[in-house]
Parts: C-alpha cells; sequence; structure tokens
C-alpha cells in the first residue's frame, strides 16, 4: 500500500531502502513451490529468552519444521524494550526479518510505510478465526496487514480480606476504595498508573470506553476532546486529586501495581492476566489474598484488549514459505497450545469455549470479559501518539484542566499526522 505523506513524527525515524522485494498479493506460484529447494526464513519474536518462553516457541517451531522439512526458521529475539527500535533499524536498512512479531499498536506505522506484506489473498479466510475487533485492529484501509496472535482482556485484581463484594459501578470503586483506607492504616484503596509508558494510555482507555469515549471515530476524526473522554480523564485523575484513594500515579507504570499490591500497599487495580505471575502470589495466600471481577460499569460494561499480532516482510524473498509458517502457527490447535503455555486469553473466537480456559476460575474472568473489549486507539504511529496521551493524563493529574489538556493533545496528533488518515 503506497501512500503519498508521511507522518512527520515517523518521517524523521525512517529511510527507507526499496521495499517490496518478496512476490506480494499472495501470488502463491512464487518461492512457495520451490522444487524441494531448501528455504531459511527468519522468525522474530521480543522477549522469548524470558522464562516459561523460549522452550514452547522453539517446540512450535520445531513442529513446523517436521511437517515442513524444505524450511528452516531461524528464531531471533530481544527484549520487549528494544524490539520496536530494532524492528526500525531493520526495516530502515532493508534488513527486516521475513516474519516477525510485535506491537498491534505498530502496525498502522508499519503498513503505511510500505514495510508489510499485504495478506489478502492469504488470510482472508484465516482472519475470521478472531474476534472482529482484532480484526479490526489488523485491518488498514480493507487490506489485511497482519494475524492476530496474542491477546489480553483487563479484570479488577481486589483483596479478598478486606472487600467483601467487589465494586460494579465507578461510584462504588470510589466507595469500596474509601472504606478500605478508612479501616486499614498504611494502605490505599486502589492503585493507578501515570508514569510515562504505554500502560497509561491503555488504563485510562477502560474508563474512556466505559464512558462511552473514543480517541478516534470511524471516519479518523480525532474525538478526544469530547465530553465522554473529559469526563473519563476527569474521573481517573480525581481518583488521586480528590478522593485521595491511590498514591501518586506519576510515580507508577501498570507493571509496577503488581508488586504494590503483593507488598500490602493498595488493595485494588487493573491488569491482565499476567498479574497474577507478577505478583508471585496465588489467590488464596495469607499475606494479600486476592479475587478478580469484571471492571466497574461506567455508562457500560468495557475493557480494552491488548493485543498483539505477527507480521510478513514486504521485503522477503520468501514470502509463501512465510505464510506457511504464519498459517502453521495460526491454526486453531496451535494456537491454543500457544495460549496455554503462554497464560494467554485465548485469541480465536471457538477457541474461547475450551474447556480448559474456564476451569481455573481467576483465569474465567478474563474469558468472560472478552464479549465487552474494545480495540485499541489506531494512530498513524503509536509512540509519539502514547507521549501525546500520557503527557494530557500527567498535566490533569497535576491540577491542569482535563478539557484544556486534551485540546493541546488533539492538537500535537493533529499537527504530527497521526490520526489514522494521517491529516
Amino acid at each position: 500500500m503506497k501512500k503519498s505523506w508521511l507522518p512527520i513524527a515517523l518521517s524523521s525515524m525512517f529511510v527507507l531502502g526499496a521495499c517490496g522485494g518478496g512476490e506480494a498479493d499472495g501470488d502463491t506460484s512464487a518461492s512457495g513451490e520451490n522444487d524441494g529447494e531448501d528455504v531459511s526464513i527468519r522468525y522474530f519474536h521480543p522477549g522469548a529468552d524470558q522464562p516459561g518462553t523460549r522452550d514452547g516457541i522453539e517446540e512450535m517451531i520445531e513442529r513446523f519444521e517436521e511437517e515442513n522439512p524444505n524450511i528452516n526458521v531461524e528464531l531471533e529475539t530481544v527484549g520487549w524494550g528494544d524490539a520496536y527500535q530494532k524492528l526500525v533499524t531493520d526495516i530502515s536498512s532493508g534488513q527486516a526479518p521475513d516474519v516477525f512479531f510485535g506491537g498491534t499498536r505498530w502496525v498502522p506505522a508499519f503498513a503505511l510505510m510500505d514495510a508489510l506484506l499485504p495478506l489478502d489473498d492469504y488470510a482472508s479466510d484465516r482472519i475470521g478465526l478472531y474476534h472482529e475487533p482484532l480484526q479490526r485492529n489488523v485491518t488498514i484501509n480493507d487490506s489485511i496487514y497482519a494475524i492476530p496472535r496474542a491477546f489480553s482482556t483487563r479484570t479488577l485484581i481486589y483483596r479478598t480480606d478486606l472487600i467483601d463484594e467487589p465494586p460494579t459501578t465507578w461510584d462504588e470503586l470510589i466507595e469500596t476504595a474509601q472504606t478500605v483506607q478508612e479501616e486499614n492504616e498504611g494502605i490505599y484503596g486502589l492503585g493507578i498508573s501515570g508514569a510515562s509508558h504505554i500502560s497509561t494510555v491503555e488504563q485510562l482507555m477502560n474508563y474512556v470506553y466505559q464512558n462511552e469515549g473514543a480517541v478516534f471515530n470511524e471516519d479518523g476524526d480525532i474525538t478526544l476532546t469530547e465530553p465522554e473522554f473529559v469526563e473519563a480523564l476527569e474521573f481517573y485523575a480525581d481518583l488521586y486529586r480528590e478522593h485521595g484513594v491511590v498514591p501518586n500515579p506519576l510515580e507508577y507504570n501498570r507493571e509496577e501495581l503488581p508488586t504494590l499490591f503483593a507488598q500490602g500497599r493498595i488493595a485494588m487495580y487493573v491488569i491482565g492476566p499476567w498479574g497474577r505471575n507478577m505478583m508471585g502470589l496465588e489467590p488464596d495466600n495469607e499475606e494479600a489474598p486476592y479475587d478478580n471481577a469484571p471492571l466497574p460499569e461506567g455508562k457500560q460494561m468495557a475493557n480494552i484488549f491488548g493485543s498483539d499480532s505477527i507480521m510478513i516482510s514486504n521485503n522477503t524473498d520468501h514470502p509463501d514459505e512465510a505464510w506457511e509458517f504464519l498459517e502453521f502457527i495460526s491454526q486453531p490447535e496451535e494456537q491454543k497450545l500457544y495460549d496455554l503455555d503462554q497464560g494467554l486469553v485465548p485469541i480465536q473466537i471457538d477457541e474461547a469455549e475450551e474447556p480448559e480456559f474456564h476451569e481455573d476460575p481467576f483465569f474465567a474472568t478474563y474469558v468472560e470479559s472478552i464479549e465487552f473489549g474494545h480495540e485499541a486507539p489506531k494512530p498513524a504511529a503509536w509512540e509519539p501518539f502514547q507521549d501525546i496521551i500520557s503527557e494530557a493524563v500527567q498535566k490533569t493529574l497535576n491540577g491542569s484542566d482535563a478539557k484544556e489538556a486534551l485540546q493541546e493533545a488533539a492538537r500535537k496528533i493533529e499537527e504530527q499526522g497521526l490520526t489514522p488518515s494521517g491529516e
């Protein structure tokens, strides 16, 4: 997909060589039929060296290679914190991996750069396996540019020894947090994030969606200055400014909240299913026993889908073999193995009905929250967008007027060409 424009935020980051070296648009007469010649493809998976991750990925690759003995898959990895910049560098130098796993939030920017192989001719049937918000997240201008691979919903973790019934509304959330603090010295009722981090945007968006707000409308126009978004940001900030039921959010990102909870410093927080491992506690522990529940409801039940996807480089010399690998690992039986191994919410529609995902009550709550999920915003480039929204959150937490902070954010999004249309 060629574009005559490039967002200002991207133009200083990328100097691309010629793309499109592979056979695009699903031309299955290309290198996939290679008369048995051996082919090697590079698969980039961030975080593969994290404990408990590499073994499952390597076993998946081995199963693929057993079925496709002429295709060798070379696994590459770096930490998640370095993944985006590595892909930027590799794409810019024409050395992108054939297949790469990454944040779905990166798909629009890479697609606009012509760095991704359009998958319409390959994936028109496969994409139907996924929940509609996930399909929309990987579709740009009606073309498919990635296959969803991992995602999570959000629930409220709460202390069962301090809270008899979890809050079900915004008002109850405040009341419950206040009661916890009144009855238990030295503990905050809730924890939220406000540090410069992707999680701050995602944490806020739960409340925005619950208040029927959005960053962009269906036409790609900015709507974060509308009352629904402003009210959500005001509520989020007032948890700290007015009600005082959270520790200073500017000091924490979401990934630090499980530690605060395990240390007995907060009684509630919002996170995906990985939060249990981060706390290092089972629900029935003596120090901080817990359970989880759907997020408290605003005008509606809602939570944000956080997701990652798999893409194929538009510069690959082996598009068909790359698709064969992607097709293999995304088939239902392989996807189920991956999700169970990694502790992820089932990403495919039918997969969510599998009994293994409902046996654990804690995990089942995440599965049940799928029906209330919303896809993340799709700016033309995520990183600069993330910084702009985080800055608006931080200004509001520090006492600025929420609407004024969001008006400034809207101006910056427009100036930097970050709307989905790039205008």
